[in-house]
């Protein structure tokens, strides 16, 4: 009989202490002091960001499928609509969100100083702008749900 308390106590204590682990963690918005990678959610997102790009005014075309194949990646497209898909299921962090993970997915260039295979120079300089606006994070740029990303080669 004493035996079957003490079990009942030391179960009841592990499940205190789990449950206060669990009450302390650190919210969505956490800071990694190493990476300064901020955690958007532990339990996934679903974005739908738009994205189009420009060479000397003409709309390029994003492929479906991108992301897509004998692995269903996180990051990808489905139809030719300039849709991103951001659809994890597990902890997501800032870096996991932003735009140059995209453009690795698809193998293709993009940073400050080009888009594709057009370079800042003579013919042109590289301009990003989000929901309206002018952004120069270019490829850091954290996508979030709803925006309209539009990169500009002119």
């Amino acid at each position: 009989m004493l035996k079957n308390i003490a079990l009942i106590i030391l179960v009841a204590g592990a499940a205190t202490a789990m449950v206060w682990a669990i009450i302390k963690q650190p919210s969505a918005t956490t800071v990694s002091p190493a990476t300064e990678n901020y955690t958007i959610s532990k339990t996934g997102i679903h974005y739908h960001p738009k994205l189009d790009i420009y060479i000397k005014g003409q709309l390029q075309t994003i492929p479906t499928n991108i992301g897509i194949g004998a692995v269903h990646l996180p990051i990808h497209t489905h139809a030719a609509d300039h849709i991103i898909h951001l659809e994890f299921s597990r902890l997501v962090t800032l870096d996991d969100t932003r735009l140059q993970e995209f453009f690795k997915i698809w193998n293709k260039k993009f940073d400050a100083n080009c888009i594709f295979d057009n370079c800042n120079g003579p013919s042109g300089t590289v301009k990003m702008f989000v929901n309206g606006q002018p952004n120069s994070e270019f490829e850091k740029y954290p996508m979030k749900n709803d925006d309209r990303i539009e990169i500009r080669y002119e």
